[in-house]
């Protein structure tokens, strides 16, 4: 599922307004704030609008808590605000770092129903090549060679056996 920012936006100001609404007795504000920070970090290219969020939040909260009317002493809200942004920033980093990672392992499965003889891949479309069927269902990238039959095959005259423990065929 792809957020888009006011997504997440939208979901920490709800957070926030919720936070301010049920008073300093409930303290789940770690729980909650760790919804648009995920947002943020599931949807994201990069993992900086997370952590600024899940930096950010904290001492947004401490605004809050100014307005009950600082129901603990000020040192252990300042200490449990710095642990919270490092524990927020942590998570968004795993969050961002799972995603990322699920965008890499993207692997083809199932059965590809192929061309005996020219080796395109049928789709919904039609007939495609392998190399394009492979570039637009995964982030395999491609590069071409050949194998050493098909360069004797094609290239005969200048393919010549290279001896055991050389580099290559021989250049002429």
């Amino acid at each position: 599922m792809k957020f888009r920012p006011y997504h997440w936006i939208l979901a920490a100001l709800v957070v926030f307004v919720g936070d301010y609404f049920t008073g300093p007795l409930v303290h789940s504000a770690l729980l909650f704030y760790l919804i648009p920070v995920a947002m943020a970090a599931w949807s994201a290219r990069t993992r900086w609008p997370s952590l600024a969020l899940a930096l950010l939040w904290p001492f947004l909260r401490l605004g809050v808590i100014d307005l009950w009317g600082w129901p603990w002493p000020v040192w252990v809200t300042v200490g449990d605000s710095i642990l919270d942004a490092i524990l927020s920033a942590g998570f968004a980093s795993l969050i961002w770092q799972l995603r990322n990672q699920g965008r890499t392992i993207r692997t083809l499965q199932g059965l590809l129903p192929m061309c005996g003889f020219c080796k395109r891949i049928r789709t919904s479309e039609g007939w495609q090549r392998v190399e394009v069927y492979i570039l637009d269902h995964s982030e395999a990238r491609i590069t071409h060679t050949f194998c050493p039959e098909c360069g004797r095959a094609h290239y005969g005259h200048l393919f010549e056996e290279a001896p055991p423990g050389s580099a290559g065929p021989p250049r002429s």
